[in-house]
């Protein structure tokens, strides 16, 4: 069962996986290890003037590793996984198991050549695109890197040891 799969992971952000509105900065809670960590929140006010509460998204120094990012993304797909297999249409199963395991070797790639915080922003910027595309059914995004994302965040920022 999903509840001895992952103990460690509400079940509202298993839900919110499932319904494809997870937000991406909030992998870090994930991570069962760092998932305790004390919450920020931010206070907005609103057009007609009431203060809303709302949940920081992680930050840099959330991630200040590509295994700080790779394992509870891991997490996460394997969560989305369990979900497209469990409502049995194939077709999506095989588009989220091979897209998932070619992003994180896209990912990591990346990782190997630019710099981390170009890595980061490019991550959450194609992790976000990709919500709105999977709430539609299409999970075919994952295989591929976004160019118009790679030349916004990565192109400029090779390592520099990479040229």
């Amino acid at each position: 069962s999903l509840d001895r799969s992952f103990p460690h992971v509400d079940p509202a952000l298993r839900l919110a996986i499932a319904k494809h509105e997870f937000r991406p900065g909030h992998l870090y809670k994930l991570d069962a290890i760092i998932k305790e960590k004390p919450t920020v929140k931010s206070f907005k006010i609103s057009d007609d003037g009431a203060f809303t509460q709302q949940e920081r998204d992680g930050s840099p120094k959330d991630y200040t590793s590509f295994r700080a990012l790779f394992d509870p993304l891991v997490i996460y797909f394997e969560i989305l996984q369990y979900f497209i297999i469990s409502s049995g249409n194939v077709p999506a199963s095989l588009q989220v198991n091979i897209g998932c395991a070619e992003y994180l070797r896209i990912l990591y790639q990346v990782y190997s050549r630019y710099e981390w915080s170009a890595v980061l922003q490019y991550h959450f910027m194609f992790h976000s695109r990709h919500l709105a595309k999977m709430r539609d059914g299409d999970y075919s995004g994952w295989r591929t890197m976004d160019p118009e994302l790679a030349s916004l965040y990565l192109y400029g920022s090779p390592k520099p040891n990479s040229s």
